[in-house]
């Protein structure tokens, strides 16, 4: 497994699949949701609108970006409210972004951490996201799984140290092998 941290916007980062995160009551979007949703020229706002896309939590819609986006799916993950967003959710949340890139078999992968409160600084998010998608790792198709997986991690200029800190603080704490690299 291997994560890169790049300071690249999430649209242009070229993988199989992009993460973003919807927070339920957050509108109009902001963030790499909101740049997402100017780059698809408001489908996610459609969607919300429209089709009863709430942002609720573990919630998941795919959509086909075509050529507005590098990436060949894009995998818009609800978070819940924004303001309830806490470790243990975040936890799940990573292993609901796991089970569903096993599921589309997505090996090359970019994904946007959403805008947080203080309350979550970014090596807290970081932290709890690695850990909810590396939990069960010890599981043969897990391990295989993760043998192949890159992960593209779009960060924001002023948060990249934080970022890696989290993500390093798993890798202590699980004991595992993965490298973790910052693209300047």
């Amino acid at each position: 497994m291997k994560i890169v941290l790049t300071k690249q916007p999430l649209h242009e980062i070229h993988s199989q699949c992009a993460i973003c995160f919807l927070p339920e009551d957050v509108h109009p979007l902001r963030g790499a949701a909101g740049i997402v949703d100017w780059m698809l020229n408001g489908r996610l706002t459609r969607f919300v609108q429209h089709q009863g896309i709430l942002g609720k939590f573990k919630e998941s819609v795919l959509i086909q970006p075509g050529r507005l986006l590098a990436c060949d799916k894009l995998l818009v993950l609800g978070m819940g409210p924004y303001h309830e967003c806490n470790p243990e959710k975040i936890l799940e949340l990573g292993g609901k972004v796991r089970d569903v890139l096993m599921g589309l078999k997505a090996h090359d992968v970019s994904l946007s951490f959403p805008m947080l409160s203080a309350e979550e600084p970014p090596d807290t998010f970081a932290e709890y996201l690695t850990k909810g998608f590396l939990a069960g790792e010890d599981d043969k198709e897990l391990h295989e799984y993760f043998i192949a997986f890159n992960l593209a991690l779009s960060c924001a200029f002023n948060q990249t140290d934080e970022i890696l800190l989290g993500i390093q603080k798993v890798k202590v704490e699980l004991k595992k092998h993965f490298n973790a690299i910052v693209m300047e």
